[in-house]
């Protein structure tokens, strides 16, 4: 193929443009969209980047009728030379050689005048001399084959329409050289093996980004779950207050009072009730927040259905018990199927117990079955069932501490009553305690006053771990087995330590007493410190008060050794108190009355009298 034939668009090509889809090849897309009717054979090559491709890519379009040489495009602006005779040459001149020559004045010859418009266009505008350079002479052809004036006419246009579409093709090629050096950032990412003078559009609307049917249906989902974000986000959620507070007024069967609601995302989507009252007046019931997980299909219909309640920062006060065992969980338009609680804390007679959690257990009514609760390690489990006003309660634990004598643990404790909001009544207690068991029933009130009344009894506990559980300076050894009553009454729960008072009966077998040695000080003549005594057997009665603890009617038993009398201990350790000891042997017997003092920690027995 002539590196210098230049190749034109027909028509055929030209609607391939448009159509996009006549050609499926890119290479010859590509090589066409490069044919403008003044690049050479040799400069496509140089652009395409590959010349035996571009060769092949021009020969098929050449083949397809898409492209053809420049100088068959022309053919049809010089109409053939037709034969003239004799007579026609002689009454036609010549126009070629009016136009390059000037003839003589006065000059008879010529039939015809040359027109005007024809000496102007022979003089060429400096704009098209200075873009294509003039055509090169050509010799005059024979004067019996010149063509008449009317082809002159049609070479001389031409000739001229040549460089004036040269001079167009180059300013648009200009244009399209600055719309690719702005754009090369971008054109970057076409095909590579397309040279760069290609104009990027036409290959810009040949590439469609096929999304594809899944991804398509991830990207409106996601775009449906960013809306639905927005919107929850955003929606204005105290408008509904009113509606709120109604349907919790009706589930409480009391007034209800709601501070702000709102929404959120985490740990899962919900709404937030904040700062929640109950109650005419001084609400007996607060909560910091409620937490409202509904059921997404139930937003369709007409009954809500929440999932789940959480309640967190719980106060309930004693005298809103009795409202709350009738509440329900549901009105008609609201349904709930479960409710949790977090850092519930009841108050009651200015007392404060705290610091637990758990679940309600709903019947098929809505009714509150259950509710079950547990402290934060988890020693002690309170299930309450309403009746009426009232809860049912039982209670187990393991390793509970008691939070009204902190120093006292329970390795078991199983507990059955009934809560009041105006006191709690233990009617079965059994616990074990410090290697021994623990029975008895415990009634509390808060009620126009506090006041506690309890009967207790112990059974073989070990009376050195118990005594040193409650603080108690005096030591002693020994499985200790006691029946107690105990009775406090104050203005609030908090003042019942300061009036507990407690009476029974104690009894202690093999055992001994630490801090002083009875045997010892009945044979010495002076006072005696330290040391212990050992018995098989101690009794005694205890009465306890917020000033001392007294022990009367004491008697030990070991052997020859029998003792009695009474000890009084204050609540500053000072020991008070007389023993009379008897002491047996084979050949005598001695009897001492022996005067006790010194302090709790150091006891002194001295000699008052002897025989």
């Amino acid at each position: 193929m002539d590196k210098k034939t230049v190749f034109v668009k027909t028509s055929e090509g030209e609607e391939a443009m448009r159509q996009r889809t006549r050609l499926v090849q890119r290479n010859l897309r590509n090589v066409l969209i490069m044919v403008d009717g003044h690049a050479t054979v040799a400069d496509l090559c140089r652009r395409f980047g590959d010349a035996n491709a571009a060769e092949a890519a021009l020969t098929e379009l050449q083949a397809g009728g898409f492209i053809a040489e420049l100088s068959d495009q022309l053919d049809f602006t010089t109409a053939p030379p037709a034969e003239a005779g004799p007579q026609q040459a002689e009454d036609v001149p010549v126009l070629t050689s009016e136009v390059g020559q000037s003839e003589p004045a006065g000059s008879s010859d010529a039939p015809l005048s040359r027109p005007p418009v024809v000496e102007e266009i022979e003089l060429t505008a400096p704009e098209y001399e200075s873009i294509a350079p003039p055509p090169r002479p050509v010799a005059p052809p024979p004067a019996e084959a010149r063509p008449g004036w009317l082809d002159g006419i049609r070479a001389l246009f031409a000739r001229i329409e040549k460089p004036a579409r040269r001079a167009m093709a180059a300013k648009k090629e200009a244009k399209k050289e600055a719309k690719k050096e702005a754009k090369k950032e971008e054109d970057k990412a076409y095909d590579r093996g397309a040279s760069a003078d290609i104009d990027p559009e036409p290959i810009r609307r040949q590439q469609r980004i096929d999304i594809g049917w899944p991804r398509l249906v991830v990207l409106a989902v996601g775009g449906l779950a960013v809306l639905a974000v927005l919107t929850l986000q955003l929606y204005p959620y105290g408008r509904h207050l009113p509606d709120i507070e109604r349907n919790a007024s009706a589930m409480l069967q009391d007034k209800v009072k709601v501070g702000e609601v709102g929404f959120s995302f985490l740990p899962r989507p919900h709404l937030v009730l904040r700062n929640v009252a109950v109650g005419e007046g001084d609400p007996y019931l607060r909560i910091g927040s409620v937490r409202a997980v509904p059921d997404s299909f139930s937003l369709l219909g007409e009954k809500m259905v929440f999932r789940e309640l959480t309640l967190a920062g719980v106060a309930v006060r004693a005298d809103g018990l009795g409202q709350l065992a009738q509440a329900v969980a549901g009105t008609p338009a609201v349904a709930i199927e479960r409710v949790a609680l977090s850092g519930l804390g009841l108050s009651a007679g200015g007392a404060q117990l705290g610091g637990f959690s758990g679940e309600m257990t709903l019947a098929g009514t809505g009714k509150v079955e259950a509710i079950e609760l547990a402290n934060a390690d988890g020693t002690i489990k309170i299930r309450l069932q309403p009746q009426g006003k009232t809860y049912r309660i039982e209670a187990t634990g393991n390793a509970w501490k008691s939070p009204f004598a902190p120093g006292l643990t329970f390795s078991w404790l199983e507990v059955q009553g009934e809560l009041r909001p105006d006191g709690l009544e233990l009617g079965k207690i059994d616990a074990r305690a410090y290697e021994g068991l623990l029975a008895g029933r415990v009634s509390l009130g808060w009620g126009g006053g506090a006041t506690l009344v309890a009967d207790l009894e112990l059974k073989r506990m070990s009376a050195g771990k118990l005594l040193t559980a409650l603080g108690s300076d005096l030591t002693a050894e020994g499985d200790l087995s006691a029946r107690l009553k105990i009775s406090a009454k104050a203005d609030v729960l908090a003042q019942l330590p300061q009036t507990l008072q407690a009476g029974g009966s104690f009894e202690m077998g093999r055992g001994a007493a630490k801090g002083f040695d009875l045997v010892e000080a009945a044979r010495a003549r002076g006072p005696t410190r330290g040391g212990e005594t050992k018995f098989e057997q101690l009794t005694g009665l205890v009465a306890c008060d917020r000033k001392d603890c007294r022990l009367d009617r004491l008697r030990l038993a070991s052997g020859l050794l029998t003792a009695g009398g009474n000890l009084g201990v204050s609540n500053s350790g000072t020991l008070s108190g007389a023993m009379r000891v008897e002491l047996k042997s084979s050949a005598t017997t001695v009897r001492m009355q022996l005067a006790v003092g010194g302090s709790a920690k150091d006891p002194v027995l001295t000699p008052a009298r002897g025989r």
